[in-house]
């Protein structure tokens, strides 16, 4: 049974004040004639910067051009270190179609042709084509289509996908204190454990779960046309350079949720995307994977990892968006500068003593250099850190009883040992979630 929402959690009944679009960001103001003009910025460094566009590297998108006779580059929304990824309207759908706006993710030169194991398309692909009636297949942000296409600086796999409004590294910022209100966390935790469930059932691991790749949906398309591309500049582009500039990306945040129809936070979704370091559950990309702060003890002291590892990556980043804070930095005096043992420590603290068996499985020079022969932390004194369930971190829960269910659902996701992480069946009917046996909360 879900949890009430009584006045210790309250359900927002409309997405929060939008703040005015970002159009002053894009288009700078005009200086005083008795002001210095601005430097132009250096294209060196525009986001990917103008040094990636090299024999290898990015290829160079002008607005305006089309790809594969049918995608129409409109804008830059959004970078990465491996692609670009742009606007796009599908040329073979009428004008009255919402869904013919995509995005367009243009990968390097390198991805694909270097030599080197990329798995990002094949995984896209099988997930896609995979059983579209499992709960857990809409929260998958899926591939629309690809193809290939040959450039100055080389070959590029293209990848189409459903436009998505922001990511969670920016939806946070509209609530107080950057803090996710419980029932919105409690929804997108639910899509979250689904979709990994899916990909895990398709042998896909994830490795990089964190708030840049998870995607909120767009609520109201309509506003791309009448929002977005009336209201955003179109960056200048010269054909004839010499060398390709760089644009700033303008993202879509402001623009897929409107006001008019007061939509309720509670009917957001989200799609976990970005498989682009994802594994094969039988064949591993990396053995280096997940972003440093949210690896798993596994990860950590180089034991075999398998598909829970996306279960701790997960408990982590739920606490972090929903809490307003990093689970763990790995900091250590005196500068805060980060070390494995210092994060080692940390989860310790949270979530105990690490096994023997996992202990056994690592590299044992790693193992040696931090933990005693009886598996305790060298030089470690447990029980400094408040709990996990303190006030101290759960603000946005203000009753205990909260904060201890909270708590035992990333307790029963985390634990130490890979081997006793739950299926995705288990986590779906912990009280938290309280999903009851027709799937709904």
């Amino acid at each position: 049974m879900a949890p009430s929402e009584t006045e210790d959690n309250p359900a927002p009944s409309v997405v929060p004040t939008k703040e005015p679009p970002p159009t002053t960001e894009a288009t700078p103001p005009t200086p005083r004639q008795d002001e210095p003009a601005k430097t132009a910025p250096d294209p060196r460094d525009i986001e990917e910067g103008r040094d990636e566009y090299r024999l290898g590297g990015f290829h160079p998108v002008y607005i305006g051009d089309v790809y594969a006779d049918k995608y129409q580059i409109l804008n830059k929304i959004g970078y990465g270190v491996y692609s670009t990824v742009w606007l796009v309207q599908d040329l073979t759908k009428p004008d009255d179609d919402e869904h013919r706006f995509l995005a367009l993710k243009v990968l390097s030169g390198e991805c694909y042709y270097n030599g080197k194991p990329v798995f990002e398309r094949e995984i896209l692909r099988h997930l896609r084509d995979g059983d579209r009636s499992q709960r857990g297949y809409r929260h998958v942000c899926h591939l629309v289509d690809d193809f290939e296409h040959q450039g100055p600086n080389g070959k590029h796999v293209c990848l189409v996908f459903e436009l998505m409004g922001e990511t969670m590294t920016s939806f946070g910022a509209w609530f107080k204190d950057s803090e996710i209100p419980y029932p919105v966390m409690r929804r997108f935790a639910f899509q979250l454990v689904v979709a990994l469930g899916y990909a895990h059932e398709r042998g896909v691991i994830h490795t990089d779960i964190k708030p840049s790749n998870i995607f909120v949906r767009f609520q109201d398309r309509s506003l791309i046309q009448k929002g977005y591309l009336a209201r955003v500049p179109i960056p200048q582009q010269d054909r004839a350079e010499e060398r390709y500039t760089p644009v700033r990306s303008i993202p879509l945040r402001y623009y897929y949720f409107g006001d008019a129809d007061h939509p309720r936070v509670t009917e957001l979704e989200v799609t976990l995307g970005d498989w682009g370091v994802s594994s094969w559950a039988t064949q591993h990309l990396t053995e280096r994977i997940q972003p440093v702060t949210l690896r798993s003890p596994e990860v950590l002291i180089e034991a075999p990892w398998d598909k829970s590892t996306d279960w701790w990556n997960l408990g982590a980043i739920i606490f972090e968006l929903f809490c307003a804070m990093r689970m763990f930095d790995g900091g250590v005096p005196p500068d805060g500068h980060y070390e494995v043992k210092g994060h080692v420590a940390e989860i310790v603290d949270f979530f105990g003593p690490f096994p023997k068996e996992l202990l056994d499985k690592g590299n044992q020079e790693i193992v040696r250099s931090m933990f005693d022969g009886e598996g305790k932390l060298k030089g470690f004194t447990p029980g400094i850190a408040p709990p996990l369930e303190s006030e101290v971190y759960m603000t946005g829960l203000p009753s205990q009883e909260a904060r201890d269910v909270f708590g035992d659902f990333l307790r029963t996701m985390m634990k130490i040992n890979p081997a006793d992480r739950p299926a995705p069946e288990v986590l779906l009917a912990h009280p938290w979630l309280g999903v009851r046996a027709d799937g709904t909360s």
